[in-house]
């Protein structure tokens, strides 16, 4: 029985000095400077989103003053914790987040920034990919037996992370032209490709200049859309390949009722009616108060109708 505890031991022992010790510190020295940069950018984007909040400033900082940044400061942050326990995923993670937001914002903008920035924070988010990935493998090589992910972290931390990476990814999407926003935009912000397909479906005039606009498409504007243009507040949807147009000028204009108030879920429904007695209906998104500012547009281009004479009292 004591040899068999002493030959255990020598095993034990012998696993111990397989280690790559030097190979393992490397590891661990650039997973922990890996993580470092991960917390000062999520303290930066911290302290960037409450000054574009609180100070009105507008401009560049437009883009920051949405409270829904902080899921993207959360999600560097859980990626920074995830570095200090040597997480491949959150490893990876950063590093995909860290690009397309600079893809992001390079798409807002209009013009690559920070180029400086992103090179540095991108050089120590790759050595928390090479460290992590480094750190498990001495470790499996020393000891088969190792588990180098517990079964919570896989079933908890992955799809929360997966589901923030999506939105992500899907804000990217939206900006980049390939998924149809889901705000009411400014026309100036439609793409080319799309204000083109307007006036080739003979929605608009080539003369016609579109204000706002909001589609419920994912991918495509073409099956349906509401818009206000210099001239005329329209509507048009495509049913079984048919397109119809539904548009009135502005001195046409009888009434605007909002007939339901949206919410996150439910798009704004308002109801158009016209002094031929016509009436047709517009859906905006309520997001960012994106509806308001349409039907704010709409009713200041509406002109004053005469007021009736008054029948002289008998």
């Amino acid at each position: 029985m004591e040899d068999e505890l002493e030959f255990e031991d020598e095993l034990e022992f012998e696993s111990e000095d397989q280690i790559d010790q030097a190979g393992l510190d490397a590891a661990a020295h650039d997973v922990k400077q890996a993580s470092i940069a991960a917390f000062i950018s999520a303290g930066m984007s911290f302290l960037v989103i409450l000054f574009a909040m609180f100070s009105g400033r507008g401009g560049a900082f437009d883009q920051f003053a949405d409270p829904l940044n902080f899921v993207e400061v959360a999600l560097v942050l859980a990626c920074g914790i995830g570095l200090r326990f040597y997480s491949r995923t959150a490893a990876v993670t950063l590093v995909i987040y860290f690009i397309l937001a600079k893809l992001y914002t390079m798409m807002t903008l209009g013009r690559p920034t920070g180029l400086l920035f992103t090179v540095i924070w991108l050089y120590f988010y790759w050595k928390g990919i090479r460290g992590s990935f480094a750190y498990h493998r001495i470790r499996r090589e020393a000891d088969p037996t190792y588990r180098s992910t517990p079964l919570l972290f896989i079933a908890l931390v992955i799809p929360s992370v997966a589901i923030m990476l999506g939105l992500v990814v899907l804000g990217v999407m939206v900006e980049s032209g390939t998924m149809v926003s889901p705000e009411v935009v400014a026309g100036s912000e439609l793409s080319q490709s799309d204000s083109q397909m307007l006036v080739d479906e003979g929605i608009i005039a080539p003369d016609e200049t579109v204000l706002y606009f909001y589609s419920t498409g994912v991918t495509s504007i073409s099956d349906d859309g509401n818009l206000l243009t210099d001239q005329r507040v329209i509507s048009y949807e495509r049913v079984d390949g048919v397109l119809g147009v539904y548009a009135a000028k502005y001195e046409d204009v009888e009434d605007v009722i909002i007939v339901e108030e949206g919410n996150y879920i439910d798009d704004t429904i308002v109801e158009i009616d016209t002094v031929d007695g016509e009436l047709f209906f517009l859906y905006l998104s309520p997001i960012e108060g994106g509806d308001q500012a349409f039907i704010k547009e709409l009713q200041s281009r509406i002109p004053a109708k005469p007021k009736q004479p008054e029948l002289p009292r008998l």
